[in-house]
């Protein structure tokens, strides 16, 4: 583009070049509605509820929460397995008497105390 030429918008004549018959818009949903063809419509605006439509949505919120709730047993379910486990493995731990002697020794603890902490662990 020459520096210096400034075009004036204004003074030209904007170009259409499509136009659109005169009166077109006056009756064209007349005209689409008489081009069509006659149906009867195929959708009712009834709708019959059933025992089962009304059911549903109680049967999908129970089995989500049923869902739920074995996901949840299962996770705490493996995790309480392990542990028995490991309970029963320290169960079956035998310390030797040498170790139990140094512990006792150690800990400051009178024969009754140990007598009466021995028979509450019984029951």
């Amino acid at each position: 583009m020459k520096k210096g030429i400034k075009y004036n918008f204004d003074e030209r004549e904007p170009r259409r070049p499509f136009t659109v018959p005169e009166g077109y818009f006056e009756n064209l949903t007349g005209r689409i509605m008489a081009s069509l063809p006659e149906q009867e419509s195929v959708w009712s605006t009834t709708i019959t509820v059933t025992p089962w439509m009304r059911i549903r949505p109680y049967l999908y919120a129970a089995a989500a929460f049923m869902g739920i709730f074995f996901c949840i047993k299962a996770a705490v379910g493996i995790t309480s397995s392990e542990n028995a486990q490991m309970a029963d493995i320290q169960e079956t731990t035998i310390y030797s008497d040498e170790y139990i002697d140094s512990f006792l020794e150690t800990a400051m603890i009178d024969d009754y105390t140990l007598y009466s902490s021995l028979v509450e662990t019984v029951y």
